[in-house]
Order: structure tokens, then C-alpha cells, then sequence
């Protein structure tokens, strides 16, 4: 398979800005339609960033800052950590935060924006779901939470404001640590199929299968970050992030999979073009001249 090479790329704006008491997730189009039918930028390692001092960053920006710049899909890593449970990545001591500050950050955010709606893409490590809920609890996210029924079709995003239900939380217990069930954690892998990554070449985003998840659940992760050296940089996000390779990447895996990807994930998401794809893919921009396919 061949990326499309673009020889201009272009967005042009579909519509209006709307007013903010009736937007959902900034669009007036978004609230007629199912939560499963929006495309929604993400961000990788969304904790791991310069901004808490970690040790080898993917992202510039506090989590708040990221959602304040239009981020709606939060990645979480969590272990246990000095007696309580921290969002890190492999090594807590190079960089971590209290997994209740960061929903806390969450909760605020979406206290002060009521017509968003934010996803938590999470995964932990020897840390029960009983452990995350009680997190959540604390943070105060849980007055968001949205219980979402395996077989029954997803809300609308504008229903989904409606009821206040504005915090949808998918979760992988990759240690297996058990806890109480509810309606409101979702399992991850359930619910989603991930695209492979660990990218190391720009010929490894060619592939759009089901790495984790099964092909044809209902959320599309579509993962776009390199992962070719120990430290992400601006520099290699820029060469993933931006278009027309971007783009490309993101079309491409909507065509192979019949369906249009729903949470698109990348590193250092103010580098390149993340928030404008996302437009595309949602119909409210346009990719003029598309150039020749090879």
C-alpha cells in the first residue's frame, strides 16, 4: 500500500462557528450524531508531559491545557506508587501524578465546559477497578460518568449533554487485578480495537488491523506516534503529525477498515495537523487538491 502524496493541502472551514450554548464538542452538527459516528483527537501518554516535569515526555502541556486546546481523548497509564495509585509510564520515579489529581483536572474542565464531551482511555497495571473508582469518586468525575450497555446503540453527543453524562471511561486491567463491576467502566478492549503501536518506520502506519481489541467493536483507535527511539520528540512527531502524511494515514485507514476511525492518537498534539484532520474526518473541512495516489 502506497500513502497518497499531496501536492497542496488545504482545509476550508465547513460552517459558522456556533453559539456556545448549543455546540456540542464545538459543533452544532455533533449533537444529532451517536457518540460512535465522531472522529475525536487524542492524545498518547496525555499525563506524560513538560509541563508535571516528567522524565521523557510525549506531550508539552498539562492535561488541562490540552483539553483547554480542543484534546477530547485522554490516554492514562496508572500503577501503584507510593502506597497509591499514579498515572506513569513504566518508571514512576522518572515522572508521576496522582491518578485523583489528574481525573481532578478532568473534572474541572468539563465543570467549567458543558456542552464537551471527553473521553479517558485508560490502562493499569496492579490496580484494581475498585482502586480507579475510588479515584474517580474523589476527583468528583463520577457525577459525569456515562453506563453504556454492550448491544444498545451509543447516545448522541447531544444527549449525552443532555443527561450531563459527559465522561465516558474505558479501562484495561493489564494485570488481571480484578474488582467490583460497573456500569460506568467500561472494558476497554471490549469496546475498542487499536491499530498496532509500535511504529517504527513511516511504512508501519500502512497498518489499520486490530492489534488489541476485535476488529468491528465499536470505537476505532487509530494510534499515529513513533516508536522508534527510547524519548519522543517534536521532531519525529512532526513527521507523523503533520500533512499531507497525517491525512493520508487517516484516510487510508478509514477506507481499509469501512469506517471512520473515532480516536485519533498522537504525540506532541500542538505539532502538525491533529485538530484539522479531525475537522476533515468529521465534514467540516474539506482536503483540496489531493495529487496523485502511487
Amino acid at each position: 500500500m502506497g500513502f497518497r502524496l499531496f501536492a497542496a493541502v488545504a482545509f476550508v472551514s465547513g460552517c459558522a462557528s456556533p453559539p456556545a450554548g448549543t455546540a456540542c464538542n464545538g459543533h452544532d452538527e455533533l449533537c444529532a450524531r451517536r457518540y460512535d459516528a465522531v472522529v475525536f483527537p487524542g492524545t498518547h501518554d496525555a499525563y506524560s508531559n513538560v509541563a508535571n516535569h516528567f522524565g521523557a515526555p510525549d506531550q508539552t502541556y498539562s492535561m488541562t491545557r490540552q483539553l483547554e486546546d480542543g484534546v477530547r481523548v485522554l490516554h492514562l497509564e496508572m500503577q501503584a506508587f507510593d502506597g497509591d495509585v499514579a498515572l506513569c509510564h513504566s518508571v514512576c520515579q522518572i515522572g508521576s501524578q496522582l491518578l485523583v489529581d489528574g481525573l481532578t483536572e478532568v473534572r474541572s474542565f468539563l465543570d467549567a465546559h458543558p456542552r464537551e464531551v471527553v473521553t479517558l482511555l485508560m490502562e493499569s497495571s496492579q490496580v484494581t477497578a475498585d482502586e480507579v473508582a475510588a479515584a474517580v469518586k474523589a476527583s468528583g468525575l463520577d457525577r459525569y460518568t456515562h453506563a453504556q450497555a454492550m448491544g444498545v446503540p451509543w447516545p448522541t453527543l447531544g444527549e449525552l449533554i443532555a443527561k450531563n453524562e459527559r465522561a465516558v471511561t474505558l479501562l484495561a486491567d493489564l494485570s488481571a487485578t480484578g474488582g467490583s463491576s460497573r456500569p460506568w467502566l467500561l472494558d476497554r478492549f471490549a469496546w475498542t480495537w487499536e491499530t498496532p503501536w509500535d511504529n517504527e518506520s513511516l511504512a508501519d502506519f500502512a497498518r489499520c488491523d486490530a492489534d488489541r481489541g476485535t476488529m468491528g467493536n465499536d470505537l476505532y483507535v487509530v494510534d499515529t506516534y513513533l516508536e522508534d527511539q527510547a524519548l519522543a520528540t517534536k521532531e519525529e512527531a512532526a513527521l507523523v503529525n503533520d500533512n499531507p502524511f497525517l491525512v493520508d494515514r487517516l484516510l487510508h485507514c478509514q477506507s481499509a477498515a469501512g469506517r471512520l476511525p473515532n480516536f485519533v492518537m498522537v504525540n506532541y498534539y500542538e505539532v502538525g495537523d491533529l485538530l484539522a484532520d479531525v475537522d476533515v474526518l468529521n465534514g467540516f473541512a474539506v482536503v483540496l487538491d489531493a495529487g496523485a495516489s502511487d
